[in-house]
């Protein structure tokens, strides 16, 4: 899927990154995905939804924060941004970390 269409189709605001996982050129992001913000939601279904994003073919990866990227533990989704082929995703847990990389597809399982 193309990451401009899964950022238009979802909406990440507040959902809680539960681990992040980086090596060679992809990136895992395990989300807690909230539910109950995303359109076509009904009282009564599940409000939250644990979901892998998988991004291959990752270039330019950098994380930015004070937080080793192992320390990330149900960090909540502030932003998510994509423009010119790059990513980027602002996480906030007591101080902001930020992760930009360049990618065009991903799949959502």
């Amino acid at each position: 899927m193309q990451i401009g269409d899964i950022i238009q189709k979802y909406n990440f605001h507040d959902s809680n990154v539960i681990e992040l996982f980086h090596e060679n050129n992809s990136v895992k992001l395990k989300i807690d995905l909230c539910m109950w913000k995303q359109e076509g939601y009904k009282e009564g279904d599940d409000e939250l939804k644990e979901v892998l994003l998988e991004f291959n073919s990752v270039e330019d990866y950098m994380w930015d924060s004070d937080k080793a990227e192992a320390d990330i533990d149900y960090d909540t989704i502030l932003e998510i941004s994509y423009s010119n082929g790059t990513l980027k995703i602002v996480l906030v847990d007591g101080g902001t970390s930020i992760i930009t990389f360049k990618c065009n597809t991903v799949e959502f399982i």
